[in-house]
């Protein structure tokens, strides 16, 4: 307690209430998207009424020297906006203009909030709030696994993948990127803080964080992690210049992945699943499949879009046009008997499943190979339009919605940086891991189509990027 009494001291009223809603906020987001919207919400006032009252409408000049860099962030949002023009589905549409507002609420605090009281601790702190609502959140669910198993009669797999998240049901990739972010902050706190205390708390939440990530088996999370234990690595040998501590953790990462793939074949069995499917005849991966789906949308509307409402209709059509080129080509008739195994929601078949199929097409006059060669396409396509699944690629569905100036803009908030460090000649690692990270999983889900990742995203890049680039260069309390 008295670590918290000491980051509010010195500060006035309403600073004392915007780093509270911070604090809230950073716990927030990893537990639920209402939540964390309500603390995006509390973060919004708190930085209206210090710029009237306390502030008295007088802006940070460190801050305004970057308003470029806030306008070009919050055109992302204005875009979208814009979409609404010559979009048909309104109601859709709104939703989604409504959904995406982080984008510019979150720029907008950073612009014209005065954060010059931000300083290292306080900083940290939030950094802090948030690694420990992502372990309360993890723990709780842990807890809630270990109770089923004990007293339910559930197996080991109660502990993998998305039943793990059973309280509230987030996403396992999305739970990936908090913990992913988590890491990194706990890994420069262990090189970077002198107490001893520190760096061994710091030590036990990177491990908790580790077998999260473990856990709920997002295929993207795992192979980021693989990702942050070489930016790690790189970063204690090439830029700390810690050559020993470098070769120390090298061994340590090498003995955890080896001890994670003995230990939880769950986990890497997912990655090794998908790469059979890639290379194994008539098999495939669901977002290959479902891109053959909506390439005809990237083709056709790649300037525009299709409109910010109307994507999900748009890519819905695309899918059944997709199903129908199928049909045609594997008959109605052979459809009609997979139809059967999808209306039971199964939507990949196993091997006798495979040979009944191939066995009624050889009946219908059809050729088995052939049809053998469409049967996950055509069940992948089913599963896209009866879950109404989006597109899997924040690029492309950026595309698909807004078009390219939609796409620009997105990319910018990865690019500004990197122009930025690059002219500075020095770069922030925990900034740019975190980028890293969202650009990442980016390629593998719509991560932005869902408040848990708007939120997340827009309130750390925001924080981050002032960090990064307006801490260092303004007068900061101390």
């Amino acid at each position: 307690m008295g670590k918290i009494r000491i980051i509010f001291e010195g500060l006035r009223p309403w600073q004392q209430a915007e780093l509270a809603a911070m604090l809230a906020l950073a716990v927030a987001i990893p537990f639920h998207w209402f939540a964390a919207q309500v603390g995006e919400a509390l973060l919004l006032i708190c930085a209206f009424l210090k710029l009237m009252i306390d502030q008295k409408w007088q802006l940070n000049k460190a801050q305004l020297r970057y308003k470029w860099v806030f306008i070009v962030y919050a055109a992302t949002w204005l875009i979208y906006l814009i979409g609404m023009l010559y979009t048909e589905n309104q109601w859709f549409g709104w939703t989604q203009v409504s959904k995406k507002l982080g984008f510019l609420i979150f720029p907008a605090i950073f612009l014209f909030s005065d954060m010059s009281y931000l300083n290292k601790d306080r900083l940290k702190a939030i950094g802090y709030a948030f690694v420990i609502g992502c372990l309360l959140f993890f723990m709780m669910h842990l807890t809630y696994a270990v109770y089923d198993v004990v007293f339910n009669g559930a197996t080991s797999e109660r502990f993998f993948d998305e039943e793990l998240m059973k309280l509230y049901l987030v996403q396992h990739c999305y739970v990936s990127m908090y913990a992913s972010l988590g890491l990194m902050f706990c890994f420069s706190e262990i090189f970077m803080n002198n107490n001893l205390k520190t760096k061994i708390v710091n030590v036990l939440m990177y491990a908790m964080l580790v077998l999260m990530i473990i856990l709920v088996r997002s295929r993207a999370g795992l192979l980021w992690l693989v990702a942050t234990f070489a930016l790690q690595w790189f970063w204690l040998t090439f830029i700390m210049k810690k050559v020993k501590a470098g070769l120390i953790v090298g061994g340590a990462f090498v003995v955890m992945a080896v001890g994670a793939w003995i230990l939880f074949p769950q986990s890497t069995q997912r990655i090794t699943l998908t790469i059979t499917k890639l290379t194994t005849e008539n098999q495939s991966d669901h977002r290959l499949t479902q891109f053959k789906g909506y390439k005809e949308l990237l083709d056709e509307n790649w300037i525009f879009g299709v409109g910010t409402g109307d994507r999900c209709d748009e890519m819905e059509a695309s899918y059944l046009r997709y199903k129908q080129g199928i049909i045609d080509v594997i008959g109605p008739e052979v459809a009609a008997e997979i139809d059967k195994y999808v209306a039971k929601e199964m939507y990949e078949p196993w091997e006798s499943m495979r040979n009944k199929i191939m066995q009624k097409a050889e009946q219908y006059g059809r050729d088995p190979d052939m049809v053998n060669s469409y049967i996950i396409d055509y069940m992948y396509t089913c599963y896209a339009v009866d879950r109404d699944t989006n597109a899997h690629n924040m690029y492309f569905e950026t595309i698909i919605s807004v078009g390219v100036v939609g796409l620009l803009l997105l990319l910018a908030y990865f690019v500004i940086p990197v122009v930025l460090w690059i002219r500075r000649k020095r770069f922030d690692m925990l900034y740019f891991s975190f980028l890293g990270m969202i650009f990442f999983n980016a390629m593998f889900e719509s991560i932005f189509e869902r408040q848990n990742g708007i939120i997340f995203f827009c309130f750390f890049n925001m924080l981050l990027f002032w960090k990064a680039f307006i801490h260092e260069n303004q007068k900061v309390i101390e």
